[in-house]
C-alpha cells in the first residue's frame, strides 16, 4: 500500500513538475557559462561582478570558486547540453547522497523505506533546487557521505565536510555536531580542506580579498535592505514581517507581483532582537541537543546542517534542502519507535513544503514548518542516544 501511495504522488510530482521545469532564468544556464567563461579568461569573472555589483545589478556571479570550476565539465559541451547534463547530475548527486544518509539512519523497519521515498518526493525544496540546476545535489551527496561515514572515518567525513563549505558555508557547522575523540579530527579535517580548496581555487580567478570586499559583502548588504519577495523567507524575515511590518512582494495568479504587509504595526528594534535571540537559541539548541543524544549520528550532523536554512537572513525556496536530511532523520526514528505525535508534527512540515510559499497565506510557514521541526528533533535527542553506539570488530 505505501508504495503504491509512493508511485501516485510520484506520478504527480512528475506531472506538476515538467511544465515549470529548467526555465530560461534558471541559474543553471549562468552556472555554465561561467565555467565558460573559466575556460577563457577567469581572471576576469569577479572583476566583472564588481563592476555589476556597483552599478546596482545584484544578480551577477557570487558563488565562490569552488563552484565556478565544478561548472568547467559543463561549460565544454556545446548549445544547452551542458546545462541538462549538469541538472541530471545534480539530480543524481541528491539522490545518492539521500541514499548515504538512508544508510547511516540503518532502520530496519520495513515501511521505513517508501514513508523516507515519500517524504523526499512531497519535500518541494529539492525539486525546486533540481529544476534551477542549483548545486544541493553536491551538498546533500557530501554530507550524506560525510553523515555515513564519521562513525568509523572522522577524518575522512571532516574532509567531505570542508569540500561541502567551500562550495557553500553552512554545512561547516556540522562541526559543532560531532563529540568526544571524534571532534579534533573531524573539526581539524573540515577547516583545513575547506581553506585548502578556498585558497587553490582561487589562484586562477585573483584576489580573494577583491572578491569578499567588491562582491560578497556588498551584495550582501544590499540584500539586507529592499523589500523581500513571498520566494525569500528565513527565521530574520519572518520576524520582520511579523513584528517589524516589513513589506514583501507576492504574484497572483496572472503574474502580477504586488507588494503586501501582514501586519499595521512596525516594531524594528524588538523584531531584529528577537531575530538574534532565535538565532543564538538555534546555535546553542544544537549544541545541547546533540550532547544529550550523546553525540549520535546521523542526528547530531542533520540538525548542524539544518541551520544552512535556519540562520542565514535571506532563504530562497530551494536553500530549504538544508531541512531535509533532518526531516527524514526524525520521520525514520519517529516511526522506529511508533511516536505518532512526532509522525504528525513531522508530517505537517512536509505537507508544508510540499506547497510553494507564495501560495500559503503566511510565506513565512515554510520559516515555521522549518522551526517546528528543529524543535521536535531536539526535544527527542535522547531518544536518538542508541544509534551512535559503538560497535564491536564484528561490525554489529
Amino acid at each position: 500500500m505505501l508504495w503504491t501511495v509512493v508511485a501516485l504522488v510520484a506520478i504527480q510530482r512528475l506531472l506538476a513538475e515538467l511544465p515549470v521545469f529548467l526555465p530560461r532564468e534558471a541559474d543553471a544556464y549562468q552556472f555554465v557559462e561561467s565555467g565558460r567563461e573559466a575556460l577563457t579568461n577567469p581572471g576576469a569573472i569577479y572583476a566583472a561582478s564588481a563592476a555589476e555589483v556597483a552599478s546596482g545589478h545584484p544578480w551577477t556571479i557570487t558563488w565562490p570558486p569552488p563552484q565556478i570550476l565544478m561548472a568547467v565539465p559543463f561549460g565544454r559541451l556545446p548549445g544547452d547540453t551542458g546545462v541538462w547534463l549538469w541538472v541530471a547530475t545534480n539530480a543524481f548527486m541528491a539522490i545518492a547522497g539521500l541514499y548515504c544518509l538512508y544508510r547511516a539512519i540503518g532502520s530496519r523497519d520495513s515501511r521505513t523505506l517508501p514513508i523516507y521515498v515519500l517524504v523526499t518526493l512531497c519535500f518541494t525544496p529539492l525539486f525546486e533546487d533540481v529544476r534551477l540546476g542549483q548545486r544541493g545535489g553536491a551538498l546533500l551527496l557530501l554530507a550524506g557521505l560525510a553523515m555515513l561515514l564519521v562513525r568509523s572515518h572522522p577524518t575522512l567525513a571532516g574532509v567531505l565536510t570542508g569540500v561541502g563549505a567551500s562550495i557553500k558555508f553552512y554545512p561547516a557547522a556540522m562541526a559543532i555536531s560531532v563529540g568526544g575523540r571524534q571532534w579534533l579530527r573531524f573539526a581539524g579535517a573540515t577547516f583545513a580542506s575547506a581553506a585548502t580548496v578556498l585558497a587553490v581555487s582561487f589562484i586562477p580567478f585573483g584576489s580573494p580579498f577583491q572578491y569578499v570586499t567588491r562582491v560578497l559583502l556588498p551584495v550582501a548588504a544590499g540584500s539586507a535592505g529592499g523589500t523581500k519577495d513571498c520566494f525569500q523567507n528565513s527565521t530574520p524575515l519572518l520576524f520582520s514581517r511579523l513584528v517589524g511590518g516589513e513589506p514583501f512582494t507576492r504574484v497572483n495568479a496572472y503574474g502580477v507581483w504586488t507588494t503586501v504587509g501582514l501586519v499595521p504595526w512596525h516594531l524594528t528594534v524588538l523584531a531584529h532582537v528577537l531575530s538574534y535571540l532565535t538565532v543564538a537559541t538555534l546555535v546553542a539548541a544544537t549544541v545541547w541537543a546533540a550532547s544529550r543524544s550523546g553525540w549520535a549520528q546521523p542526528y547530531s550532523m542533520s540538525l548542524a546542517f539544518s541551520l544552512g536554512a535556519l540562520v542565514p537572513g535571506d532563504v530562497f525556496t530551494y536553500q530549504f534542502i538544508a531541512v531535509l536530511p533532518l526531516t527524514l532523520v526524525l520521520l525514520v526514528r519517529a516511526v522506529d519507535q511508533q511516536r505518532w505525535l512526532i509522525v504528525a508534527i513531522a508530517g505537517l512540515a512536509v505537507f508544508t513544503f510540499e506547497s510553494s510559499p507564495c501560495a500559503l497565506l503566511v510565506p513565512g510557514l515554510w520559516t515555521i514548518a522549518g522551526l517546528g521541526l528543529f524543535a521536535a528533533a531536539a526535544i527527542e535527542a535522547p531518544r536518538f542516544t542508541d544509534s551512535s553506539a559503538p560497535r564491536d570488530g564484528s561490525g554489529r
